[in-house]
């Protein structure tokens, strides 16, 4: 598919808007790894100085370092920083209070919350680390992970939240497992567990244990949407040995698998690829193509669409306008987020010079100002009514389905807006 061709599509997907996107820089060395419902704000890792400390970004505040990094203190490493749909809410893997790493929530009222403290829950000390943090419900309130616990101690899948503490899942006794991501409100996560080396993919529903894929089908799951029902990762492919870039959708029972395929050039066997993220609506999902098993190896980062399939970072940037504001010494290696509303989608590169990694945001523009529009088909009509009645009185994630005035609750205010809109003839 060349460049104008992806271009075309992407003008047809789900309504957006893509003909004036934007790139924003992120100062040198913060990587980010997750995004805001609606890309504003993001949260990852200083990585240029080696201390791999959690930041927070936002446009009027710039990258803010928020403490208690590992790296630094006891030369341990290990998780992902995650980031709730408002920005308020951080996970990540942090010091603990007796120089070890553990799961961490950071708010913007008060800070580092210490989410595993020394000797809960039966947890053990395992090279100076008792739990490790990889996800965080959309609401902020639920951690995802895992901590050691057992004899042998192994990584035990886990959840925490403020009223439950730690939540230990289902996993197979004498197995790894850790749990990668959430859904809105933590009822449904998701993740892997090994068989004595390979991983394969797993989600709790409502602490109900699914296996993805067949014994033969190595992957894991990396994200989840706001209510469950798509999941993204890696599964493999034995037609080709490989593992591919995977959605699941859920059918009302179980999940149904759809495998896409790596990029041209990948070794089979050798290369692999995945999602790391994908929109709300399951429009947009970006992730990385890794060419070969050698360490180092050629690396890029993936979009993929309905209309367009998988598409190189380059491909994608160019059929957006966007590669003149791409330096030549700069290499992509990563598409590490796409915002849950899939207006902003995140890229982490290297400068192949002087060897500093560095991210920018691509700002897709969103669909035309529409008042009203509660089910997003441009239109104000009884079907809009009917979503704002169905939710009345609800709290709901900001500007989603009924709340017309993005204060996250439906209302009389929300009702007011819909009705002076009512029957405009549509927004396009």
């Amino acid at each position: 598919m060349n460049t104008f061709t992806i271009a075309a599509a992407l003008l047809c997907v789900a309504g957006a808007a893509v003909a004036e996107p934007t790139i924003e820089w992120i100062p040198s060395g913060f990587l980010i790894t997750d995004l805001s419902y609606d890309g504003t704000v993001g949260a990852g890792n200083q990585v240029n100085d080696g201390s791999y400390e959690t930041f927070r970004w936002d446009a009027e505040t710039g990258a803010v370092r928020l403490g208690r990094g590992t790296v630094a203190a006891i030369g341990v490493g290990g998780g992902s920083p995650d980031i709730s749909h408002d920005g308020a809410f951080i996970s990540a893997s942090i010091l603990s209070s007796d120089n070890s790493s553990t799961l961490g929530i950071w708010s913007s009222l008060d800070g580092w919350h210490e989410a595993f403290p020394t000797g809960a829950s039966g947890g053990i000390l395992v090279d100076q680390t008792y739990a490790s943090a990889w996800g965080l419900s959309g609401n902020g309130l639920h951690l995802t992970g895992y901590y050691y616990f057992g004899a042998p101690a192994r990584a035990t899948p886990c959840t925490w939240s403020v009223a439950g503490g730690i939540n230990q899942l289902i996993y197979t006794p004498g197995k790894n497992s850790r749990v990668n991501a959430s859904n809105f409100d933590g009822t449904i996560v998701g993740g892997w567990e090994d068989r004595g080396g390979p991983w394969y993919p797993v989600v709790w529903r409502d602490g109900v244990r699914l296996d993805l894929t067949a014994p033969d089908s190595m992957g894991t799951v990396e994200c989840i949407n706001t209510d469950g029902t798509i999941v993204v990762g890696t599964s493999m492919d034995t037609a080709v040995a490989t593992r591919v870039p995977t959605i699941w959708r859920w059918n009302g029972a179980s999940y149904d698998i759809q495998r896409l395929n790596y990029l041209p050039g990948t070794q089979p066997g050798l290369g692999q690829s995945r999602f790391s993220s994908v929109s709300d609506d399951g429009q947009i999902a970006v992730g990385t193509n890794i060419y070969t098993q050698n360490p180092g190896g050629n690396v890029a980062g993936i979009i993929w669409t309905p209309e367009t399939g998988i598409v190189k970072d380059t491909d994608y940037l160019a059929s957006l306008g966007l590669s003149s504001q791409i330096p030549a010494n700069f290499l992509i290696r990563d598409c590490s987020a796409v915002s849950p509303d899939g207006s902003t989608i995140a890229f982490l590169g290297l400068y192949t010079d002087h060897f500093e990694y560095q991210a920018f945001l691509v700002h897709l523009n969103p669909p035309p100002a529409c008042p009203g529009d509660a089910n997003g088909d441009f239109l104000v009509d009884g079907a809009d009514l009917s979503v704002l009645l169905s939710q009345f009185g609800q709290s709901v994630i900001p500007g989603s389905g009924g709340d017309l005035n993005g204060d996250g609750s439906v209302d009389g205010a929300d009702l007011s807006v819909l009705l002076s809109n009512f029957g405009g003839g549509g927004c396009i």
